[in-house]
C-alpha cells in the first residue's frame, strides 16, 4: 500500500504535493471492511424473548488516508494550503487509489484534516491525515460489465428462447447489488417490453397491443441516425432548394458541409456569400423528399419526425437560426419549428409554427432557452438535442423539454406532407452561432391504410434504454415514463449469478440487439 497514488476528483494528490518542493508518500489507506451495519428490530408485544428483525442498513463509510511528508516548514505550509484547496468542496467527488484503479468512491472530506510535524528528524518530517466520508457506503467499478446478444462474456450471456423471449444469465462480481442499464435496438416493430427477474418486474408499453389488423401500420421512410448516419442524409439531400415558412429565405446560397465534433458527425453552415450592401443574410438548406411507402403512395396526414440538433452559442453576440420545416404536395409550408437567436445576449427562441391556410404562417407557441452548454439552460447542448413532432391530420404535438404541446389546427386538415426541409440561416453580417448543427433525422409515416401492421410504439430503428438506477426509460433519447405499466419498479442485480428474462410482443418477428451493462459495486 505504501507509495500508492491518490486521485480526488481531477487532482492527483501525491503528484501535486511532490511538486511543492518536498517529498510525499502514502503510508496507509484505511478502508476497513464495508461500513457499520445497522440492524433495526421491533418488540414482539407480549412475546418476551427477543425482537423481530425489520431491516438493516449500512452507515456512511469512512476512509482515512495517511501521507508521510519530508521537507522543511515552507514545504509543509504549502502542503497544508494545497490540500485545503483540494478538499474544499460542497459535493462528492471520485476518490480513486492506485492499488484499485477501477474502484471509484464518491467521497467528500470529513472532520479536521491534520498535519503533525516532527522537527526531531533530519530533514524534518510530517504526517498528513485526511478522513473521507462515502455517503453511499460503496464504490463503483469505473469499467462497466457488459453482456449482449452478440458475444458471451465473463459477466454472462443472452440466449434467444424465441422471437419474443430472451433469457440473460448474469454474473455480478461485485459485493453489492448493482443496477443495470438495458438497451434494446429494434430491427422491427414492437409494442411491449417486459423485464422480469426474481427481484422485480419492469414493463413499458401494452402487452395486448396487436400488430395485425386490416387497417394501418407505420413505416420508417427516412432514417439517418447514429454517429455517422447524417453523412448519408447530407449526400442524399437536395442542396439549397429548401422551402421556408418565410419566402424571403427561399433564395439559398450558403455552403453547407459536414464535420465531426464530440465523436459524431454534424451538418453545419460552412460559409455564406456577401450581398451587394456589404452585409450578408444568407441561407442554406437541405431538402429530403419523403419517399413513397411500400405500396408506392406519396404524402401523409400522419407524421412522426424525430431529429437531433445542437444550438449552442460561442459568444453572446452571435446570431442565426435552424429550422425544421414540412411542406405539402404543392410545396406550401405546413408546419415546423425554428431555433432562433436574433437579439443580443444569451436568450434564444424555440418557435412552433403552422400554416395559417392563406399562404402564410402563424406561431402557435414560443418558448425560450439559454444558449449555453448547461443542461439546465439548453435542451440543444452537445450531449442532448433530441426532439420530435407528431402530426395526426389537424392535430399536432410538439415536443419541448420533457413534455408535449398539443394543438388542433384546422388549416392542416387534409393536407398531405411531402418534403422535409432543414434551413440554416445567418442574420445580416453578424457572427453566426458557433455550434448550429443537424445530427440525426428520422421520418415515420403512420396509419398506412393499405397495410395490416398497426403503428407501434417501438418502430424499426428505434432505441429503448432503461436505467434501473434512476428508473428512467427513454425511446430515442426521449423520456417515456408515462408508458410504463403500474406494476413497474426498478430492480437490481444481486451479487453472484442470477437470471433476467426479457419479453417482447408475442408477434415480434425480427431479433433486436440487446445490451445489459452495469457498474459493479463494492462495500
Amino acid at each position: 500500500m505504501i507509495g500508492i497514488s491518490v486521485k480526488y476528483g481531477n487532482d492527483e494528490l501525491i503528484s501535486a504535493l511532490n511538486g511543492l518542493g518536498g517529498n510525499a508518500v502514502v503510508t496507509d489507506v484505511n478502508r476497513n471492511i464495508a461500513s457499520t451495519f445497522n440492524n433495526t428490530y421491533q418488540d414482539q408485544g407480549n412475546h418476551r424473548y427477543g425482537q423481530q428483525f425489520l431491516y438493516n442498513t449500512l452507515s456512511v463509510k469512512q476512509i482515512t488516508v495517511t501521507i508521510k511528508l519530508i521537507g522543511d516548514s515552507a514545504f509543509f505550509n504549502k502542503v497544508a494550503e494545497t490540500i485545503g484547496g483540494f478538499l474544499n468542496t460542497t459535493e462528492t467527488k471520485e476518490l480513486i487509489f492506485g492499488d484499485e484503479p477501477n474502484k471509484a468512491w464518491k467521497a467528500l472530506p470529513s472532520g479536521q484534516p491534520t498535519l503533525t510535524v516532527d522537527n526531531s528528524t533530519s530533514p524534518p518530517t510530517a504526517t498528513l491525515t485526511v478522513t473521507f466520508d462515502v455517503p453511499k457506503a460503496y464504490a463503483e467499478n469505473k469499467v462497466a460489465a457488459l453482456v449482449d446478444t452478440t458475444n458471451n462474456s465473463a459477466y454472462g450471456s443472452i440466449t434467444k428462447i424465441d422471437n419474443s423471449h430472451y433469457k440473460a444469465k448474469l454474473k455480478n462480481l461485485g459485493t453489492a447489488t448493482a443496477y443495470p442499464k438495458i438497451k434494446i435496438k429494434y430491427n422491427g416493430d414492437n409494442g411491449w417490453i417486459g423485464v422480469v427477474s426474481s427481484n422485480g418486474t419492469y414493463e413499458v408499453g401494452d402487452p395486448e397491443e396487436i400488430d395485425k389488423k386490416p387497417a394501418q401500420k407505420s413505416e420508417t421512410l427516412i432514417l439517418y441516425n447514429g454517429n455517422s448516419g447524417i453523412l448519408s442524409g447530407f449526400s442524399n439531400a437536395t442542396k439549397n432548394k429548401a422551402i421556408s415558412n418565410d419566402s424571403s429565405e427561399n433564395t439559398q446560397k450558403a455552403t453547407l458541409n459536414t464535420q465531426s465534433v464530440w465523436g459524431r458527425y454534424h451538418v453545419f453552415m460552412d460559409g455564406r456569400s456577401t450581398i451587394a450592401n456589404g452585409g450578408s443574410s444568407q441561407y442554406g438548406g437541405l431538402t429530403f423528399d419523403i419517399p413513397a411507402d411500400s405500396q408506392g403512395n406519396r404524402g401523409s396526414l400522419h407524421d412522426y419526425i424525430w431529429w437531433r440538433q445542437v444550438f449552442w452559442l460561442g459568444l453572446a453576440k452571435q446570431y442565426g437560426f435552424l429550422k425544421i420545416i414540412v411542406t405539402d404536395t404543392s410545396d406550401k409550408f405546413l408546419y415546423g419549428v425554428e431555433s432562433m437567436k436574433r437579439h443580443a445576449g444569451l436568450e434564444c427562441e424555440y418557435n412552433m409554427m403552422v400554416t395559417d391556410g392563406n399562404g402564410g404562417y402563424q406561431v402557435i407557441e414560443r418558448r425560450k432557452f439559454i444558449g449555453t452548454h448547461l443542461d439546465a439552460h439548453n435542451p440543444f447542448n452537445s450531449t442532448r438535442g433530441w426532439s420530435d413532432i407528431v402530426r395526426d391530420d389537424d392535430f399536432i404535438h410538439f415536443y419541448w423539454w420533457g413534455s408535449r404541446i398539443k394543438r388542433q389546427v384546422p388549416a392542416l386538415k387534409g393536407k398531405k406532407s411531402n418534403k422535409i426541409h432543414v434551413i440554416f440561416g445567418a442574420l445580416q453580417d453578424k457572427p453566426l452561432v458557433t455550434h448550429m448543427y443537424l445530427d440525426e433525422l428520422l421520418y415515420q409515416k403512420n396509419y398506412v391504410d393499405y397495410l395490416e401492421d398497426v403503428p407501434n410504439r417501438f418502430g424499426m430503428g428505434s432505441v429503448y434504454e432503461m436505467d434501473m438506477a434512476t428508473g428512467k426509460p427513454t425511446r430515442n433519447g426521449i423520456n417515456i415514463i408515462d408508458e410504463c405499466t403500474s406494476i413497474s419498479e426498478p430492480f437490481g442485480i444481486p451479487v453472484g449469478e442470477s437470471e433476467l428474462d426479457i419479453y417482447l410482443s408475442s408477434w415480434n418477428e425480427k431479433e433486436p440487439g440487446i445490451e445489459i451493462s452495469w457498474n459493479e459495486r463494492y462495500v
